[in-house]
């Protein structure tokens, strides 16, 4: 993926500004569509990028990581899978950045296998941490919690997930972990 804008796709662009008329489950975000969450997940993705020094090019690539990952909800489907086929039907994205799509929201389904009983391996993880940079992957979680109710600390099967990112030593970032929650 290049560090350009998906925005400078005048086609992505059209299919964005749809996000304007999606609305989002209150329980889950303050927001009041798609489309201010994804800008909101895009700002908050600078901020926690410099917090944590990464790249220009990393902070690029999450920065369009948060413009298309909800992009499929204009279909009517929230799984990530819409949102890759649109973006494959428009020819954007490389895998890096489609398994980045892909992957963004496994936390759910991987607390909820873990609640049964059935939590990922640590062959599990390893296998996500060669799809998906780790550390991109968490810095991006974070931003996607940024209109959650009570902040992403209040999300459980976020802060599970980046515990056990932890206890495996896949990857931690100190800087989220302090301060206020934001």
């Amino acid at each position: 993926m290049s560090t350009h804008s998906l925005l400078d796709h005048e086609n992505f662009r059209k299919i964005y500004e749809q996000l304007r008329g999606v609305s989002l489950n209150p329980e889950r975000h303050e927001t009041q569509n798609a489309y201010e969450h994804c800008e909101q997940v895009r700002e908050r993705v600078r901020e926690l990028a410099a917090r944590n020094k990464i790249s220009l090019w990393e902070t690029r690539f999450l920065e369009n990581v948060a413009l298309a990952h909800d992009i499929g909800k204009i279909s009517g489907s929230s799984s990530p899978r819409a949102s890759l086929k649109i973006l494959r039907d428009l020819k954007l994205g490389d895998k890096q950045f489609l398994d980045m799509i892909k992957y963004h929201d496994i936390n759910l389904p991987w607390y909820q296998a873990y609640l049964r009983g059935e939590a990922p391996s640590e062959s599990d993880w390893r296998k996500l941490s060669r799809k998906v940079e780790l550390k991109l992957l968490l810095i991006f979680m974070i931003a996607d919690r940024v209109d959650c109710p009570g902040g992403w600390k209040n999300n459980q099967p976020l802060r599970w997930f980046l515990n056990e990112a932890r206890c495996f030593n896949l990857y931690t970032l100190p800087i989220l972990t302090q301060g206020n929650g934001s």
